[in-house]
């Protein structure tokens, strides 16, 4: 489906992968992205080209160190908007 409001081009997604502890997993404390007058620290940086069409987008996360059992969520932004969240388990 067509999104008729939305310009298309390029656009910067910003995801933030949080981790049981509400800890950022980031590869550096300097990723970060403006987001409601605060800076928000952030996992992936991906730039896509938006056509004004549903698209599949695909990221990876290295992992680098132990991650936890838990809930972690991630949190995707693009346009100074919070545009999907999800959350999932590691047992």
């Amino acid at each position: 489906m067509k999104n008729i409001t939305a310009e298309t081009g390029e656009r910067t997604l910003y995801i933030r992968i949080t981790k049981p502890d509400n800890d950022v997993l980031t590869k550096s404390s300097s990723n970060t992205f403006p987001y409601e007058n605060r800076e928000l620290v952030y996992s992936i940086k991906k730039y896509i080209e938006y056509n004004g069409e549903e698209q599949a987008v695909t990221v990876y996360w290295d992992v680098e160190e132990y991650l936890y059992a838990g809930t972690y969520r991630v949190d995707i932004f693009a346009d100074g908007t919070l545009i999907g969240s999800q959350s999932f388990s590691l047992n």
